[in-house]
């Protein structure tokens, strides 16, 4: 796990976009003395974020039940999320409801943030640029989010607990709660978020839900088949999408490029899954062939041993026998030979008149 502050060297980087910052919130949200409501004294905790944190995994619709109200976004309600990994930029798009109970739709960009592995930076119009820290996640169910920006002595500090469903179990909204305490963010900030049967996405929601894991699926797939080609020193190298300049403004027209680029990439990502569990049940029909072959041969080889110890029994038994005989047919001849030798000498001892 890695440290990750939103303060320091962060904020340093982020110097002129703060300034703007302060700037609208002055003239657009201020108070009495030119100071919103989410903007307050603090430094920004030291958060401790997984740096491998598989970003393609956590892909998918992602529900919000909680946050830190956000006076950037125009959704009140019904907040859904589609995160699209892209191997170096993370595509979000996110649809609900506003204070008048219309249909809001807003589209962002993320992207790793140098020299803090497993938190994105966070690009969208309208809006400065921020850190997007993954607190906790197990990928399928919940996922703890947390961003800060701090400058001057003052934070800007905003939480989310988001859900794969909008009616999850209460024990994951509470899992995050704690997460958090424990990396130092108050929860109590957070308000939850109004989901359920009269949100816009409820007609569709099993497809979406179907969708979604769909997602899931496939990447847990192609890490499992990364992990086989580390075995097998295999490796298959997949083209880098573009991402788009550090500090470009995020339009229409470059999101739907990135879009476009995401429908490309999935439809690649599909094909060599499909190529690699076709060359998985080839080899499964070679092996499966080979161990057939062994195994007539061997069975093949027994016969052939069989018929011969049976030819060999036989081949001796047949000698045994010729040999008794032989022996048998050689007593007979001698005895007959002495006969024929016995009887003249008698008839000569015998008198003639006989």
């Amino acid at each position: 796990m890695g440290g990750v502050t939103g303060g320091g060297g962060w904020g340093r980087r982020r110097m002129g976009v703060w300034a703007a910052l302060l700037f609208l919130v002055q003239v657009h949200h201020a108070h009495a003395f030119g100071i919103p409501e989410f903007l307050v004294f603090g430094n920004c905790p030291d958060l401790q974020v997984d740096p491998n944190i598989n970003f393609e995994k956590f892909s998918g619709i992602w529900f919000n039940m909680e946050d830190v109200p956000n006076e950037y976004t125009d959704i009140v309600a019904c907040s859904m999320a589609n995160y699209t990994w892209l191997e170096t930029i993370m595509t979000v798009d996110e649809r609900g409801l506003n204070v008048d109970g219309k249909k809001v739709r807003k589209n962002s960009l993320m992207r790793p943030t140098e020299g803090q592995p497993g938190v994105l930076t966070v690009d969208a119009e309208g809006v400065p640029s921020a850190p997007y820290a993954i607190v906790g996640t197990d990928y399928d169910n919940y996922a703890c989010v947390h961003s800060c920006m701090g400058f001057m002595g003052f934070k800007a500090a905003f939480s989310w607990v988001f859900t794969r469903v909008p009616n999850p179990d209460r024990a994951y909204v509470a899992l995050c709660r704690d997460l958090l305490a424990e990396n130092g963010i108050e929860p109590s900030a957070m308000q939850p978020m109004r989901q359920g049967k009269d949100c816009p996405y409820t007609e569709k929601l099993d497809a979406l839900l179907a969708y979604s894991k769909g997602v899931q699926s496939k990447a847990k797939a192609k890490e499992m088949a990364e992990d086989k080609k580390s075995s097998t020193k295999k490796t298959h190298q997949i083209e880098p999408i573009n991402a788009v300049p550090q500090e470009a403004t995020v339009t229409q027209e470059s999101i739907g490029t990135i879009q476009s680029s995401v429908v490309s990439f999935i439809l690649d990502e599909e094909k060599h899954l499909r190529e690699l569990e076709h060359e998985m049940e080839e080899e499964e029909r070679r092996l499966k062939h080979t161990m057939e072959m062994d195994h007539r041969r061997e069975e093949e080889e027994i016969e052939e041993i069989r018929e011969e110890v049976i030819y060999e029994n036989r081949r001796h038994r047949h000698e045994g026998g010729h040999r008794a005989e032989h022996a048998a047919g050689g007593g007979e001849h001698v005895h007959l030979s002495s006969l024929a030798f016995v009887l003249p000498v008698v008839s000569l001892l015998l008198p003639s008149s006989l």
